[in-house]
């Protein structure tokens, strides 16, 4: 399979450096604003490993270009979240199979826009929720299945300094701000655990872009996600506690714990599985079912919805389906 990365970012590297590691995959092009150097991409807020660029790459400063070449099968777009709906629509028109990073589009119409073209082109469309890859989440998971309707409490947190890198993060107009950027991956995780609210509300933390986001359900249970940008010398971290009537699943500071004691976990690179899983559905024509589009949209519709809470100083917004 021949794919090309668009957006050459932080987490385009991320995102080269699992591709590089498949099995029956060619890096074929990369698009980005300035030519790759040897340097690799710019860094983010993570540790996050990026290969070199090989010589047999095709670069372009514009997508476009790359979107004509009949002989590349598929696309990873790693680009700033308001083009996401131009480049998608574009790329599956162009009969490319695409993978997108989170969050899926700014708003919940473009969202939509997205996922009827892909519906009508009969390519793979995938968003990329990294955490359902990450193996303290499938854990987490698996806990909610085994103490489903015993769950008394749920916390879910991810924060990290004022993103100064890349540029565009921090003009909401291009980002959605930090709970459509950032807390979106744990909006996600909760809708896929507990399923629709029946209401949300979230107010800020009081730092830069933050947000305490409160997910009420109609069985009386609330589930929290919160965090957000903070002051720029401010660590990344990201964190959740599940509690159940006899049971509690902690993960703070790289350590998974159930009850007291500690839970091993294998290495393993999250990003490699997630886009392994993406090729072997372009492979098989089957759909992304372990993360579906539609879920993804409604990861930005929950996203909107608590911006608004957030923004009328935490007044309870109902779910919209």
């Amino acid at each position: 399979m021949r794919l090309a990365l668009l957006g050459y970012g932080f987490m385009g590297g991320a995102h080269l450096a699992a591709m590089q590691r498949i099995p029956g995959v060619e890096i074929a092009a990369i698009a980005s604003r300035t030519q790759p150097s040897a340097n690799g991409p710019a860094r983010g807020n993570l540790d996050l490993k990026s290969g070199p660029l090989p010589d047999s790459v095709h670069w372009s400063p514009d997508w476009r270009e790359i979107l004509a070449d009949p002989t590349i099968n598929a696309v990873d777009i790693c680009l700033p979240t308001d083009m996401h709906r131009e480049v998608v629509l574009a790329a599956l028109q162009a009969g490319k199979h695409v993978l997108c990073e989170k969050p899926m589009a700014l708003t919940v119409s473009d969202c939509h826009a997205m996922v009827l073209a892909a519906q009508g082109s009969g390519r793979t469309f995938m968003v990329a929720q990294v955490l359902r890859f990450m193996q303290p989440y499938t854990f987490l998971s698996e806990f909610v299945q085994q103490h489903a309707g015993r769950l008394t409490s749920a916390t879910l947190q991810r924060s990290t300094g004022f993103p100064g890198w890349g540029g565009w993060l921090t003009d909401e107009a291009r980002s959605g701000g930090a709970i459509l950027d950032l807390l979106s991956h744990d909006l996600d995780q909760a809708l896929s655990l507990f399923g629709h609210p029946e209401s949300v509300r979230a107010e800020s933390l009081g730092e830069v872009d933050t947000a305490r986001c409160t997910l009420h359900f109609a069985d009386g249970f609330e589930a929290v996600v919160e965090g957000g940008w903070f002051a720029p010398d401010v660590q990344f971290s990201a964190s959740f506690e599940l509690q159940a009537e006899a049971a509690s699943l902690t993960f703070r500071d790289g350590v998974l714990r159930e009850d007291d004691q500690a839970i091993d976990l294998p290495e393993h690179d999250a990003y490699y599985d997630e886009i392994a899983y993406f090729v072997a559905c372009c492979r098989t024509g089957n759909q992304p079912d372990r993360c579906p589009p539609t879920a993804s949209l409604d990861a930005v519709r929950i996203s909107t919805l608590l911006s608004r809470s957030r923004s009328e100083g935490g007044r309870k917004v109902p779910w919209q389906a």
